[in-house]
């Protein structure tokens, strides 16, 4: 673009990470603003598409413009973002309650059954990381979407694995190393590794 300069080495790179980590702050607080407009239960969906569809647009090298693009992608996605992403986030609660109660219980068959529940949640978690990306980059109904996010995430379940570990330990790190990046990259930097995974996938 006419007007930018370019910078090269150490510079460069240096630029570059402050760059993305302004813009995955920013992705950050658009994120929360976009919970908090729904009252949480209804935002949770269309602002996580939002999200997704910013960080898309960074990750082809495009320069969006943040706020304008956000919130149109949410009010474009509030509605259809209530069954193609809103469902299957509130199945990971319900997963979450039976891996708890299952894993309360003395019993040695309730033990087996939380192990086995918490590897079914870690799978569906792993692929369901790919599906807002998905919605914003091919825009098919939930189960069409759905379809193709088990095929995008399970034609590469290295890379899969390694991105529910990696987005575990992000987070993880973070809460516990310094839990002031949360409110900044909570979402952002495993939403940014997901969509990287996607694009792969995608082929792109």
């Amino acid at each position: 673009m006419a007007g930018e300069i370019e910078i090269g080495g150490r510079f460069g790179r240096l630029y570059q990470m402050l760059d993305w980590a302004y813009r995955l702050a920013v992705v950050n607080f658009l994120w929360i603003a976009g919970v908090l407009a729904g009252l949480v239960i209804a935002g949770l969906a269309p602002a996580t598409v939002a999200g997704s569809w910013l960080l898309l647009e960074y990750c082809r090298g495009n320069r969006p413009r943040p706020w304008h693009g956000f919130w149109r992608q949410w009010r474009d996605w509030f509605l259809p973002a209530q069954l193609s992403l809103g469902v299957p986030l509130a199945t990971v609660f319900v997963l979450g309650f039976y891996l708890v109660t299952a894993a309360s219980q003395a019993a040695l068959e309730f033990r087996a059954a939380a192990v086995s529940l918490a590897i079914l949640s870690a799978a569906y978690l792993a692929t369901l990381s790919y599906l807002p990306a998905v919605l914003c980059h091919v825009g098919l109904g939930p189960v069409a979407a759905w379809r193709t996010t088990v095929l995008a995430a399970w034609r590469q379940p290295v890379i899969t694995l390694a991105l529910l570990v990696a987005q575990a330990l992000l987070v993880v790190g973070m809460a516990v190393v310094l839990p002031a990046a949360l409110p900044f990259f909570a979402y952002s930097g495993p939403a940014l590794l997901a969509t990287r995974a996607a694009l792969r996938a995608f082929g792109r």
